[in-house]
């Protein structure tokens, strides 16, 4: 009896490290997979506010930036109102704008910052088909793709408005 407890104990360690240690290897190997599968556009389906469906397939090549947000998030709302601000729409590239929030919560936020559908798209991930496709874990994120829609640069969290205006400006 004596010996079955410590035996037991060290099976029991050894079973939660073997898991730890495989949880942590999936997350890498999906993370490199995501790294890979975004390097250059992938093609994905969205709805837009109106519910129509945003193939990206028809985008036309040239610079694009994505901003995946939330209408909660006060560090997104000071990216993109500070995106606004510098008049990125007046730029030679496509905005895309997407959140896995309500769609009447984005028409909201998007109307509170003059954000119209005419100077970008404005998507709906409430399936999470984009978030899972680009491995989405934090807000904001900021995507930037070349004129070949090649990947430029993939920003995590918060990230000042002059950095991407730098990179559209042709800087690194």
């Amino acid at each position: 009896m004596k010996k079955t407890i410590p035996a037991l104990i060290i099976t029991f360690v050894s079973i939660v490290f073997v898991m730890l240690v495989g949880g942590i290897v999936v997350k890498i190997v999906k993370a490199n997979d995501s790294a890979e599968r975004i390097k250059t556009l992938p093609s994905f389906k969205l709805p837009t506010l109106e519910g129509k469906i945003f193939n990206s397939d028809n985008l036309e090549k040239g610079p694009l930036l994505i901003v995946y947000f939330h209408p909660e998030c006060e560090y997104c709302q000071y990216e993109i109102s500070s995106l606004i601000s510098n008049n990125i729409q007046s730029r030679n590239i496509k905005i895309l704008f997407i959140s896995n929030a309500r769609p009447e919560s984005i028409k909201k936020f998007t109307e509170l910052f003059d954000i119209n559908s005419k100077d970008f798209h404005i998507l709906s991930d409430t399936s999470f088909v984009f978030t899972e496709m680009f491995g989405i874990h934090v807000i904001p994120v900021n995507i930037l793709y070349d004129e070949n829609l090649k990947l430029i640069k993939y920003y995590k969290g918060e990230i000042k408005t002059e950095v991407i205006l730098n990179y559209l400006d042709g800087g690194t």
